[in-house]
């Protein structure tokens, strides 16, 4: 055997041979392990891994009728149902697999987490808005027992500020246990007076607000905004959470609302509809069923509400012909509507009458006894 002298060239090795039919067999249940467990793991991590977004899709479309109770007064039978629109609010942090459904589906909104909150937790704000629904409660009875010749008396000491969100255009300005008595000289003696004031003027409008405070009174510049988010999404607000100070109403026919567990102003319009449905003769609805939205003030205002595009993706699922909306949303309604559901935009209870009545309901008539009057 000759040994090559060191430096000399050596012939090259020869390639491996291919791996034989059955090596590759015992590989290839190895590979498919792997990538199985490679997918679990990402199915788990989604599934886990929770995201600071806030979805909103559509709710659900549900007839008032079933949910007031009328006592002290009679009632008539009608046909045709006032449904109040909901929008479903994920309560905690969707994990990646429902936050990548809701961005791909057309009917849902997805917002950041602080843009919702705005520096309040999340149980702040479902308080909040279950204050919001006891109050467009008691705005509703008031506004149609007034429609149909009641007296109904509102009175109150002021709104009581009970929380200024963190990064709101009162935030400085206003405070906790500050007791709102007047904007821009005219008195204020109820909290929806102060919405009522704000969203009356443009975003951007300065508002001189006299406030009291342990006895003390001052007065503050607070400019609003177009709120970031939640039912007011774009409409001009300032800010904070508040209740009427001493407030007191005096009904004289009883009015039970029972909505279950559905919170938020956003069902006013359609529960002071209902009221007067059945305490007054004849169909309000034209014997078919109405999809309605909008908060109600104690004046008859009906002022917006935001989530409008789900609401009218329920609307439409419920089978509605007729969708009565504030008529700042009313455009917002149409675009996703289109011809499946006619849209009319409302300012207040009688637009709203209003609205019924050309589509076929019968007219509202005083029906309170003159000794009542």
């Amino acid at each position: 055997m000759t040994t090559p002298f060191p430096g000399a060239p050596t012939a090259a090795a020869p390639p491996p041979s291919p791996p034989e039919p059955q090596e590759r067999r015992r590989r290839w249940p190895i590979v498919v392990t792997v990538a199985v467990m490679g997918f679990f793991v990402i199915l788990l991590l989604g599934t886990v891994i929770r995201l600071p977004y806030v979805i909103f899709s559509p709710g659900s479309a549900t007839p008032v009728d079933p949910i007031v109770r009328i006592s002290g007064a009679p009632t008539y039978p009608h046909r045709g149902n006032v449904l109040f629109l909901t929008v479903s609010v994920s309560r905690e942090r969707p994990n990646v697999w429902r936050y990548l459904v809701a961005e791909a589906d057309d009917d849902s909104d997805v917002i950041g987490e602080h843009d919702y909150l705005q520096g309040a937790s999340r149980s702040t704000v479902q308080k909040e808005n279950v204050v919001a629904m006891d109050d467009s409660q008691l705005a509703a009875k008031k506004v149609a027992l007034e429609r149909l010749g009641y007296t109904v008396v509102a009175t109150g000491k002021g709104a009581l500020v009970e929380q200024v969100l963190k990064h709101g255009p009162a935030a400085g300005h206003l405070h906790d246990g500050d007791v709102i008595t007047a904007i821009d000289g005219q008195p204020i003696q109820l909290r929806d007076e102060v919405g009522t004031a704000v969203r009356a003027k443009p975003a951007g409008t300065t508002f001189v607000f006299t406030v009291k405070h342990k006895g003390a009174t001052r007065s503050e510049a607070v400019t609003s905004a177009k709120a970031p988010a939640g039912e007011l999404r774009g409409k001009p607000y300032i800010g904070i959470g508040a209740g009427t100070v001493g407030l007191k109403l005096h009904f004289p026919v009883g009015v039970t609302i029972d909505p279950g567990a559905v919170s938020g102003p956003s069902a006013g319009l359609a529960f002071t509809l209902t009221i007067i449905d059945k305490l007054s003769p004849g169909n309000l609805t034209g014997g078919k069923n109405v999809a309605v939205t909008g908060t109600m003030e104690l004046g008859g205002t009906v002022g917006e509400v935001g989530g409008v595009p789900q609401k009218t993706a329920a609307a439409i699922d419920a089978g509605a012909k007729l969708f009565l909306v504030p008529t700042a949303e009313a455009r917002e309604a149409k675009a996703r509507a289109g011809s499946a559901m006619k849209v009319v935009g409302v300012n207040s209870i009688d637009d709203a009458l209003r609205a019924l009545r050309r589509n076929g309901g019968d007219p509202v008539e005083k029906v309170a006894p003159k000794a009542a009057a």
